[in-house]
């Protein structure tokens, strides 16, 4: 997937995202045309329920000179069919699109998901370090989302 690449962000449509991760009144009303504009967005959006200072620091983890890929977005052991050792089907494509180049490495570090084995197969995925701000980042967003009946996943 990593081979479909945008400049705009959203779903593969050209309309905006449309997902469980920012259900109605939260979906924005369009497609982003680069980064800065996304995370403005959602930055505008968790003003309303936390404090500024909180939220330029979780936002602050995330780059804005970053690329746009189509993206699975939830790509997590249970969206994963495996036959022995080779993957057979990818299911649950409700979240797909166009997003930053980190969501989906985020996504598939869900501390939520994180198993030893799943460890070991992001580590050959994504040699390197973690790169743990930007998951933990992603973590709290979503767990705000949650906590705030914004999130329905």
């Amino acid at each position: 997937m990593r081979s479909y690449t945008s400049t705009m962000l959203g779903p593969v449509n050209g309309g905006p995202y449309n997902n469980r991760f920012m259900p109605y009144p939260w979906n924005p009303p369009h497609a982003f045309s680069n980064v800065n504009e996304y995370l403005d967005y959602y930055r505008s959006i968790f003003l309303d329920f936390c404090g500024e200072e909180y939220v330029e620091e979780l936002f602050s983890c995330f780059p804005t000179e970053t690329k746009v890929y189509l993206t699975h977005g939830d790509l997590l052991p249970h969206n994963i069919l495996v036959e022995g050792s080779k993957i057979t089907g990818i299911l649950d494509w409700e979240t797909a699109g166009y997003y930053p180049e980190f969501w989906e490495y985020c996504r598939m570090h869900d501390l939520g998901w994180m198993t030893p084995a799943w460890a070991c197969v992001l580590a050959r995925i994504f040699p390197g370090p973690r790169r743990e701000k930007e998951i933990k980042a992603v973590s709290k967003i979503l767990c705000a989302l949650h906590h705030n009946n914004m999130y329905v996943g």
